[in-house]
């Protein structure tokens, strides 16, 4: 892919998951939602700017410092400005985790499976599932993050063992948010529910769906290829130590 079009997508992803707070500097995206998520927590770098490089990042760490949080950097081979990456690493900023891999595929035509419920917004037992999976416990941010964005976004849930998440954006259908309790995996319900999500998006008129999934978690890459997705690019963060 070219940069620019890793941009682009990068942006469809920001629309899809939109922090509760958000400040512009210079061309970059400030993200804060208490720690919830590492996208809705981190520095989005699609524009290069006009200020020098280091006197930016100081102003980034200075802005996250001011919220108690660490500051990160979501990046990928086309990050702005070129050197990026190099820098932060200079700096002392590790990569703590495994790269995301953004995938994406047409939107596949499916029949919504009968056991999934969907939703306008998550109820408590949908949000119960799905930030207690993340150890948080604040349901005004974790509803803010869920619900804040331009799109229109949709809540799928089986019962109170698996949950997931559309916004539509355009032609595209961001699905997130996917968790299904250990004691039922493999029964198919993270099928059912990306289904249920498919189908729900081409009712909307989407056309291609786009998703992000940690590169190591094979299971869950295994059941999108299903669906047709496969990896785009990747992007990596980049935390301060």
């Amino acid at each position: 892919m070219t940069g620019d079009e890793i941009r682009a997508l990068e942006e469809v992803g920001a629309a899809i998951w939109v922090a509760p707070e958000i400040a512009e500097l210079d061309g970059w995206r400030l993200r804060s939602a208490r720690g919830l998520t590492g996208r809705a927590n981190s520095v989005l770098p699609n524009e290069p700017g006009r200020l020098p490089l280091n006197e930016k990042i100081d102003r980034v760490e200075r802005w996250y410092a001011e919220r108690g949080l660490p500051v990160r950097f979501q990046l990928t081979d086309a990050s702005l400005p070129a050197g990026l990456d190099d820098a932060l690493a200079a700096r002392g900023y590790v990569v703590p985790q495994q790269p995301v891999c953004v995938e994406t595929a047409p939107l596949p035509a499916v029949e919504a499976d009968g056991r999934v419920a969907l939703a306008a917004e998550p109820d408590d037992e949908w949000l119960g599932l799905w930030a207690g999976s993340r150890g948080f416990d604040d349901e005004a941010t974790a509803r803010a993050l869920l619900t804040g964005g331009p799109g229109q976004a949709v809540f799928a849930r089986i019962g109170s063992v698996a949950v997931g998440r559309a916004v539509a954006v355009g032609s595209w259908l961001g699905i997130t948010s996917m968790v299904t309790v250990p004691s039922a995996r493999r029964q198919g319900l993270g099928a059912a529910i990306v289904g249920a999500l498919a189908a729900w998006g081409r009712s909307r008129r989407c056309e291609r769906a786009l998703l992000q999934v940690e590169r190591d978690n094979h299971p869950a890459r295994s059941l999108y290829a299903r669906f047709g997705f496969g990896e785009r690019y990747a992007y990596h963060y980049r935390v301060s130590a």
